[in-house]
């Protein structure tokens, strides 16, 4: 089970939402290796597929291209990376890290697949205890799709999905629900395997 570090900062109630999406993500994609990365502050959905700034403007980069968003090393508080080693069994991993200093134009040629072919990269939101919102982005590749979507977090009564980008909030709710149950069912039974919901994003297919 992948747990996620709690600090004062951070609200318990987003860090299980976080926590339950990273489950979900290793029952539904099954990746090969995994990177968990906590972004200090919230950030938005414009941050999925983003790509840098042309000539002053903000640019996106196109489906197909997909690349790492560019956040500054600075916003980074924490990156965790993961190797599966068995079926739904992933171990703690060296990894050199993602987001690195360099110039804006730099941006359009770090391409997701020159850092895995196989591997789901998901960033979350420091702060929730404060703001009382959180934010999730989510890249996932394999051989045949690469994909992305970001969704916004609000504590009410309770923590829920404000909205999702890229994917319907509908979905990134049946994500998260298949990792709870997941974990609810690791917890009290250990060899059970909750079955897979189907979980449908804007996916992209490779030729």
């Amino acid at each position: 089970m992948i747990t996620l570090q709690r600090t004062q900062e951070d609200d318990p109630g987003f860090l299980d939402q976080a926590e339950w999406i990273v489950a979900g993500c290793v029952d539904q994609y099954s990746p090969t290796e995994l990177y968990v990365i906590r972004i200090r502050d919230w950030f938005d959905y414009k941050w999925c597929y983003f790509s840098g700034k042309a000539l002053g403007a903000v640019g996106v980069s196109k489906f197909c291209d997909l690349t790492l968003p560019p956040f500054v090393p600075n916003r980074v508080i924490a990156q965790q990376h993961y190797n599966r080693v068995a079926i739904k069994k992933y171990e703690l991993s060296i990894a050199s890290p993602l987001h690195i200093r360099q110039r804006s134009e730099e941006n359009f040629k770090r391409f997701i697949r020159r850092t895995s072919n196989d591997g789901t990269i998901i960033w979350f939101s420091s702060g929730s205890r404060p703001t009382g919102r959180g934010s999730i982005m989510v890249y996932n590749v394999s051989p045949e799709m690469k994909f992305g979507w970001h969704a916004t977090f609000l504590k009410k009564a309770k923590w829920q999905i404000e909205k999702a980008t890229f994917t319907s909030k509908a979905l990134v709710e049946a994500l998260r629900d298949s990792g709870a149950g997941r974990l609810a069912n690791k917890t009290a039974f250990p060899d059970h395997t909750p079955p897979k919901v189907p979980v449908r994003t804007r996916r992209f297919r490779l030729d």
